[in-house]
């Protein structure tokens, strides 16, 4: 439940945003560990974040890509044009 609007949130309990993270990490990284999908950083389970594909979009794993929070706020609402590493 959003602690400001009162709606649900969309995003799921803390053990789903945990098991999608590392989600993250075993198929785009090497498991501990992954580069963020728009600059060379190296993410961890604590600082990795999911950037949604389509912005708005659900948060199932076809939709998710691992960025850092820098990366993740500056695209913000933009879709992706195309999808490269």
């Amino acid at each position: 439940m959003c602690r400001r609007c009162g709606e649900p949130d969309r995003r799921g309990s803390a053990v789903a945003r945990r098991k999608r993270k590392q989600w993250l990490l075993d198929t785009f990284g090497w498991g501990s560990g992954v580069k963020c999908w728009y600059c060379p950083k190296v993410l961890t389970l604590k600082t990795v974040t999911q950037d949604r594909i389509v912005p708005g979009g659900p948060y199932r794993r076809s939709n998710l890509l691992p960025a850092c929070l820098d990366c993740n706020i500056e695209r913000s609402n933009r879709c992706h044009d195309s999808i490269s590493s």
